[in-house]
């Protein structure tokens, strides 16, 4: 696979945030002050926000150097339950940009270390792709739908039909769910442009790991 762009390298962790404060410390003013001087955080809230348990308190377009020396675009938000990083590097950049701002606040302030509060750690990644392999080759069989839609579908002309993507699902029992892993072709780009997007639960390196095990049974 060719990696086009990285849409989406996201980082959750999970615990529960007020066990970092366990004396409940008047810190929000001063950990947002330091986020956005440290950070240049462009959206960010004011200290007088309460935390929204559904859509988090959001601090947006900030900068984070790399162990590369980039500087890279960062997101963070912060909910009851966790906490997660946004770039469109690599979620090991996200992780990165977690691990250093949880150790300087513990650090600074005295707070309980991050590894004694995150429980789990979860990824979400989402890429822009291109391979010259074929979809028609997952399940040739099904090539006969492609085919009946190709010849049936009336109103627009001559429309041609292919298999548009493929979906792994986890268990939906689980209360616990990872996102599903898909791969499908982008819209509204012509089929000969073989472009691809795929949205996976795994850091950047498997999920691209992942799509070359992918383009490797497309070849077979």
């Amino acid at each position: 696979m060719k990696l086009l762009s990285v849409n989406l390298a996201r980082s959750v962790w999970f615990g529960n945030i007020a066990e970092f404060n366990p004396t409940g410390l008047n810190l929000y003013p001063m950990l947002i002050r330091i986020l956005v001087d440290t950070y240049k955080f462009k959206k960010y809230p004011s200290d007088k926000e309460v935390l929204d348990e559904k859509s988090g308190v959001k601090f947006e377009y900030g900068e984070f150097i790399s162990k590369d020396g980039n500087a890279i675009i960062v997101n963070l938000t912060i909910f009851l339950d966790g906490i997660w990083a946004d770039t469109r590097s690599s979620t090991n950049d996200s992780d990165a940009f977690l691990t250093e701002i949880l150790t300087r606040f513990a650090e600074d302030f005295k707070l309980p270390h991050y590894k004694q509060i995150i429980t789990r750690i979860g990824y979400a990644s989402q890429l822009h792709v291109s391979t010259d392999k074929s979809l028609k080759l997952i399940n040739p069989k099904l090539n006969a739908i492609s085919k009946y839609l190709t010849d049936s579908v009336l109103g627009f002309g001559e429309v041609t039909f292919e298999i548009g993507g493929i979906s792994f699902w986890p268990e939906q029992a689980n209360v616990n769910k990872p996102f599903n892993f898909n791969f499908e072709r982008v819209l509204n780009v012509p089929f000969s442009e073989n472009k691809y997007f795929s949205a996976a639960p795994l850091q950047t390196d498997k999920h691209l790991e992942l799509l070359d095990r992918l383009e490797m049974i497309l070849s077979k």
